[in-house]
């Protein structure tokens, strides 16, 4: 049996240094863009050389984060920088797109694919529907069960985060720093607005990742490899996290595994914000104090040898897919939370109504509206969930609007429309989710001027409604929170979680018209509204713009935001 890799973070060569020192079997770092943690230190070309040489010398993994979601302008940049570090050395590269695994493999021979957390696999299907990857870094809130559950239907590697800063939204489908300041945690930039007070309290601010105990229990499961969060920690932070987990797994080893409360107290001297083990076991996860918790312990040095190494000459032949300009027929596609609200929709001209899969009165409302109606499934979905598939069979619905990708490996034989939390960012996401026969709701981080520059326009455009700004899977009480300037945001309880969405809507109205005249037909309106004009009239008003009319909504738009629209995301 292959012993359990111990995975750590370098977001600096002083953190290489401290983690290699310390036992890391491998270390997992950042070029200066497109990972997840750009305001760590990171690594330039000339200290990614001598990181390369620190690695080797020592038989110790390199892992290349290159996961964040990546625009069309930047796709070149993009794969020249995965094109250096390989032609350097890396062992493997983890990425966040699953439409870059493919040309990924065929460009770059040898080189090894993980799936970044950020994709957030959380069941068999979707982890398997990427089955071309090596190893998947499965979602963070995974219970035990959940885990063993795909261990056991998913053939090859799964790593799982062990220590560190938690994300209290689902890793992926997290828009609130954007949205409130232009910095998109999908892209490495999040200014952390969860760790902020919301009705006078840290409400949705997380305790400390801590599963040293469970390192037996892991190791039975089959994970091949335990990470360590903290990319932007000190290198004292590495170094005992780095030692204490490797003695841990080396104690295992030899029969001799046994935490003590010392150990627990060593590890919160390093950063501590209190210890949890998190969805692993169930636990409560918040931190209702203020959260802080940086050790002062900066000045330590680390240091480790190198020798005369000769690397692996590997060259890259760099292969992006020929892109072809597509469009698609004009479609108004609508959510709706109740039957009234189909029924207005569908005669106020909505071509595809969307509801929820779990609605008990979904048939009688497909029997009284003139268009498709499609079934909205859970955006959350663990291998427990397996039996929704069954209901979907059981309705027969004309489509579904997918929350979670693992639906798309069921092969239903019947539409598929994707969420916009699947993150669709730039032309090859469309042509990934075309080839497996899906119809995405395009990411909402985009400005409406990079929506325009697609060339295959096979999607759709969020125009109208309360945005999901956060998904989580945790239940907390349904109501509005206020942050400390006063904005609003409201709280909706889900299957298997809660969702945050901004009080104001979304509305883009007469702004759509560069949408239009680019050949994007396709156009997204969420009903989830403060319900100041009916839901008909929002449709009949949507109807008309996509019919080419210029509506008058002066007396509207003061009432509703502009989202990404105009600015985009860094």
């Amino acid at each position: 049996m292959n012993k359990i890799e111990l995975l750590s973070p370098a977001g600096s060569l002083a953190n290489l240094k401290a983690a290699i020192a310390s036992g890391a079997d491998a270390v997992y770092l950042g070029m200066n863009k497109f990972n997840a943690r750009e305001f760590a230190t990171n690594f330039n070309e000339e200290y990614f050389k001598e990181a390369i040489k620190l690695c080797k010398s020592n038989n110790v993994k390199l892992f290349l984060t290159a996961n964040t979601l990546i625009k069309n302008s930047e796709i070149n940049e993009f794969f020249q920088q995965i094109s250096f570090a390989y032609e350097n050395g890396i062992d493997s590269v983890i990425i966040q797109e699953p439409s870059f695994i493919d040309i990924i493999k065929k460009s770059f021979p040898n080189l090894k694919v993980h799936i970044s957390t950020q994709a957030g696999v959380m069941n068999s299907e979707h982890a398997n529907l990427l089955n071309s990857a090596d190893r998947i870094v499965i979602a963070r809130e995974l219970n035990k069960s959940n885990i063993e559950s795909i261990r056991k239907n998913y053939k090859k590697e799964l790593e799982i985060f062990i220590h560190g800063a938690l994300c209290v939204c689902i890793s992926g489908s997290c828009l609130f720093s954007s949205f409130v300041g232009g910095r998109s945690g999908n892209r490495g930039k999040c200014s952390q607005p969860c760790r902020r007070k919301y009705n006078n309290c840290f409400h949705l601010s997380t305790k400390e990742l801590c599963l040293i105990d469970k390192i037996p229990e892991l190791i039975k499961i089959g994970i091949n490899s335990l990470k360590i969060e903290g990319r932007m920690r000190t290198p004292y932070y590495v170094a005992t996290t780095t030692s204490i987990y490797k003695k841990a797994i080396q104690d295992y080893y030899n029969n001799t595994f046994n935490i003590t409360s010392e150990i627990k107290d060593k590890l919160a001297t390093a950063f501590s914000r209190e210890f949890t083990q998190g969805c692993y076991s169930g636990e409560f996860v918040f931190n209702k104090k203020q959260a802080h918790g940086e050790s002062n312990i900066t000045k330590q040095t680390y240091e480790v040898k190198t020798k005369s190494i000769k690397l692996e000459t590997r060259k890259s032949n760099l292969q992006l897919p020929k892109l072809i300009a597509k469009q698609v027929n004009k479609r108004l596609l609508v959510r709706v939370y109740n039957k009234q609200d189909a029924i207005s929709a569908s005669n106020a001209g909505a071509d595809i109504i969307y509801y929820d899969l779990f609605a008990k009165d979904f048939q009688e409302t497909r029997k009284l509206i003139a268009v498709p109606l499609y079934a909205v499934t859970p955006r959350i979905m663990f291998d427990s969930d397996i039996p929704i598939i069954q209901k979907i069979k059981e309705i027969n619905p004309d489509g579904l609007l997918a929350g979670n990708l693992g639906i798309l490996n069921f092969n239903l034989k019947i539409p598929m429309h994707l969420d916009y939390n699947c993150n669709c960012f730039n032309d090859f996401d469309v042509s990934y989710f075309e080839s497996k026969n899906a119809f995405p709701i395009i990411s909402p981080e985009l400005s409406i001027k990079e929506q325009t520059e697609f060339k295959n326009k096979s999607f759709s455009v969020f125009v109208h409604g309360k945005i999901r700004l956060m998904t989580l899977a945790h239940q907390l009480p349904e109501g509005v929170i206020t942050d400390e300037k006063g904005f609003k945001f409201k709280i909706n309880n889900i299957h298997n979680g809660c969702e945050l969405l901004n009080e104001k809507e979304l509305g883009l109205f007469n702004k759509i018209r560069p949408l239009l005249k680019s050949g994007i037909n396709n156009i997204f309106i969420d009903t989830e509204t403060n319900k100041e004009i009916s839901i008909g009239d929002i449709v009949k008003i949507y109807r008309q713009i996509l019919d080419g009319k210029t509506i008058d909504v002066s007396k509207l738009k003061n009432n509703y935001v502009l989202g990404w629209s105009e600015r985009g995301v860094f």
